[in-house]
């Protein structure tokens, strides 16, 4: 078997995305903007404006999820 995969065998798109965009779909998938894992990463790439905006927008802040 060769060392490539191909794109069904690696699980995910090779589309690449923003640090913005990754958050957004995290959130579309239900994680808390509370989440440690959340927070950490909107700390990280500096979108702690846009973790508020998606709060304040959807009230999603008591989602389930916690990563």
């Amino acid at each position: 078997m060769s060392d490539q995969g191909s794109d069904s065998e690696l699980g995910r798109s090779k589309k690449s995305s923003t640090p913005t965009e990754h958050l957004q779909h995290l959130l579309n998938l239900g994680w808390s903007t509370k989440s440690p894992l959340i927070q950490k990463y909107a700390l990280k790439y500096r979108l702690e404006s846009k973790l508020a905006e998606w709060e304040k927008l959807t009230g999603a802040s008591s989602n389930v999820k916690n990563g």
